[in-house]
């Protein structure tokens, strides 16, 4: 590697993650005396929960992530997988269907999830309304919709045995030597490596994802450019509705249950991972590698205290301490390269 490279290396936030997710591992790994995260590839607890919470939390970075590339924010997913799932799950039980596979289901949540984000396409691209302002108030109307109009239930027990059975999926199980516990990685994993491969594809080898990161580092710039700003905002924030649709099942099928409720807040935590990753707050920036390292610190932190048994309360003082400098770090940057 020469001298220009890595000095351009260096300069990136996604190189200063990946040694503080090392160092993070390693002072686990004297922490708990060597027993938590085996070397070289021994599946233990941690390991397996680390990786279980990064599905979801990394497949919703992802959504985040093409958001706020283009230079938005999207505060609305959450409520979006929430209606998604609770109401594909619903639709399901009472019509006896997902019993043998969960296709349909999945699909069927993609479908109502990308009507759902169409609605915020239609708006951000037509009206030109900030982001954020935009969808928090379809958080709070999808939400509304969920809990008040169709009163969707809590769904545990009774959830289709095809949901049940793929989210009990796994590549291979491993048993912990001491307790002789068993662990396995959830076949899920699978999704999110897809999903980042092709996001990565999307954004470094399509016009759509050069579109994106134009419209973010300066929408009039790009429309100038000749860039349809209206079409790929819509497009984005269609796709972003029925990936979050998709994951919310995917969520369901992992926990073996619906709950309305359980999406509440999640943007807080993913979207500071996002930026913590190294996208910038001002869009035109960000990388998957970026992300999926600040989701695995993230991830780390909160798993391995837990496992540790330390306090909740110092769990989320180190999660927002992560959280706050790598922001901190991302502005200062983003505003450097402004002047």
């Amino acid at each position: 590697m020469n001298t220009a490279k890595l000095k351009r290396m260096t300069r990136r936030t996604e190189f200063y993650m990946l040694i503080v997710l090392i160092l993070l591992i390693g002072l686990v790994q004297v922490r708990s005396g060597g027993k938590l995260i085996a070397l070289p590839g021994v599946f233990t607890r941690l390991n397996v929960t680390v990786l279980r919470t990064m599905v979801v939390d990394g497949m919703f970075a992802m959504c985040s992530l093409v958001v706020m590339i283009s230079g938005g924010f999207d505060l609305s997913f959450p409520a979006i997988a929430a209606l998604s799932y609770s109401l594909t799950t619903t639709l399901c039980l009472n019509n006896g269907w997902c019993q043998s596979s969960p296709i349909a289901g999945l699909l069927l949540a993609m479908a109502i999830g990308w009507v759902l984000g169409m609605l915020n396409g239609w708006i951000i691209a037509n009206f030109k309304l900030n982001t954020m302002i935009v969808t928090l108030g379809t958080q709070t109307f999808f939400t509304g919709i969920s809990m008040g109009l169709l009163k969707l239930k809590e769904i545990t027990s009774t959830l289709p045995e095809g949901f049940k059975a793929f989210g009990k999926l796994y590549i291979f199980q491993s048993a912990d030597p001491a307790s002789g516990i068993r662990f396995t990685l959830s076949a899920m994993v699978l999704f999110l490596i897809a999903l980042c491969a092709i996001v990565s594809f999307i954004l470094n080898k399509t016009m759509f994802g050069r579109a994106l990161y134009a419209i973010g580092g300066n929408e009039v710039s790009a429309e100038r450019a000749g860039y349809n700003v209206k079409r790929t905002k819509f497009l984005l924030y269609s796709a972003v509705g029925a990936l979050a649709g998709f994951i919310g099942m995917i969520r369901v099928c992992m926990e073996s249950q619906s709950i309305p409720k359980a999406m509440v807040g999640k943007e807080m935590t993913i979207i500071p991972a996002v930026i913590l990753g190294g996208a910038s707050i001002y869009g035109g920036e960000g990388t998957v590698f970026g992300t999926v390292v600040a989701v695995g610190i993230i991830s780390l932190v909160s798993n391995s205290m837990l496992i540790l048994g330390i306090d909740t309360y110092w769990q989320q003082f180190f999660n927002g301490l992560v959280i706050l400098v790598g922001v901190t770090v991302s502005a200062l940057q983003a505003k450097r390269q402004k002047h």
